[in-house]
């Protein structure tokens, strides 16, 4: 290690749990001028069930019993790579430089109290986007294909036909044109479908090449009501909380399934209940709700053609490596001086100051 490196090391705190593991400090600590601890968490504590679309109170219920030690790592990192957001990050965290979330999410930061001219923020877009739209695609092919019944008619031991209906040629609208969206759109074309794409940014006349025709957010219902299939893939922002209201699940054919893996805040879920019981949709598949887990006396659960999943719809067999992959390509760009993968724009998201 360089004589500089060694004086003024680029303190690197691990605060994803599943980056505790020997085999990710091992490869941290083999890089010259980086110095990797860790923020801790209770043995055996729950941190994986806990909800992270917002801040939460230092230190949390998982990591009661080591509130020092997490106060000291908080203290002196440059660098934090977490899920979940401490509250009064920019008081607890003064020297903070760069933060990389450990997901595509990052609403729970908005309100952490990140000073926006001093830290930058990054995220995974991209990581999870392919697992993501093959699970996208599956639940097409089922609520489609008819498996449900199929799998029923087995059940009860009955040779009962359950045709389904033909993938090619349907229209997919896509909300939000991010890396899961982009992913999706790409598998939807590889099977013969149209696709339709609505980006904040876009505006009339613009178009992309990752879908056939682009929409402008102002142009949502006008996608809406020619899609068979609806993905929501767009972030959690004040803008786009409860888009799909009342108004937009009624733009909808009710031949069309409205798919959400972008967060629960999306979707007015109380107003999707009423319409999945009394004029329902063909159906309406939910890995994400507001608030989580979903509520077990929550309507959502027992609705005919509603299909609830648990926050589940990325596969992990690779995640954390590949997650741990960006971020160590992150992190010699912030050592190099070098422009960082997937920065956030802050202002545009209205991330609130500290």
């Amino acid at each position: 290690m360089s004589e500089q490196a060694s004086q003024n090391p680029i303190r690197v705190c691990l605060g994803f749990p599943p980056f505790h593991a020997q085999a990710y400090l091992t490869r941290l600590e083999a890089i010259e001028g980086v110095e990797a601890t860790i923020l801790p968490i209770d043995p055996g504590g729950d941190w994986a069930s806990q909800a992270a679309e917002g801040p939460y109170s230092e230190p949390p219920p998982w990591g009661a019993s080591v509130a020092a030690e997490r106060a000291a790592a908080l203290a002196e990192c440059d660098v934090l790579t977490t899920l979940h957001a401490p509250d009064r990050l920019f008081e607890r965290a003064p020297k903070l430089k760069w933060l990389q979330a450990c997901g595509a999410g990052v609403e729970q930061f908005a309100t952490a109290g990140i000073d926006q001219d001093r830290v930058i923020l990054t995220n995974c877009t991209g990581v999870s986007a392919g697992s993501m739209s093959e699970w996208v695609i599956g639940r097409l092919l089922q609520v489609w294909k008819r498996f449900r019944e199929a799998d029923a008619y087995q059940q009860g031991h009955k040779f009962e036909r359950s045709y389904g209906r033909t993938f090619a040629g349907s229209t997919i609208g896509i909300v939000g044109l991010g890396g899961i969206g982009q992913a999706v759109a790409s598998r939807a074309r590889a099977l013969g479908c149209r696709t339709l794409g609505l980006k904040r940014s876009a505006k009339p006349g613009d178009v992309s090449e990752h879908v056939d025709e682009l929409f402008p957010r102002e142009k949502l219902h006008e996608l809406l009501a020619q899609s068979d299939a609806v993905i929501i893939s767009a972030p959690a922002t004040a803008q786009t909380h409860h888009m799909i209201d009342a108004a937009a699940l009624a733009a909808m054919p009710r031949h069309a399934v409205l798919v959400n893996v972008a967060r629960g805040t999306l979707v007015d879920e109380v107003e999707l209940a009423r319409v999945m019981r009394d004029e329902p949709l063909a159906a309406a598949v939910l890995d994400v709700f507001d608030p989580e887990p979903l509520n077990s006396a929550s309507p959502l659960w027992d609705l005919p053609n509603v299909y609830v999943s648990a926050h589940s719809s990325v596969s992990v067999d690779r995640y954390m490596d590949d997650v741990f992959a960006l971020f160590l390509d992150n992190l010699e760009r912030f050592q190099n001086g070098g422009a960082l993968r997937n920065e956030i724009d802050m202002n545009s998201l209205g991330f609130v100051a500290p």
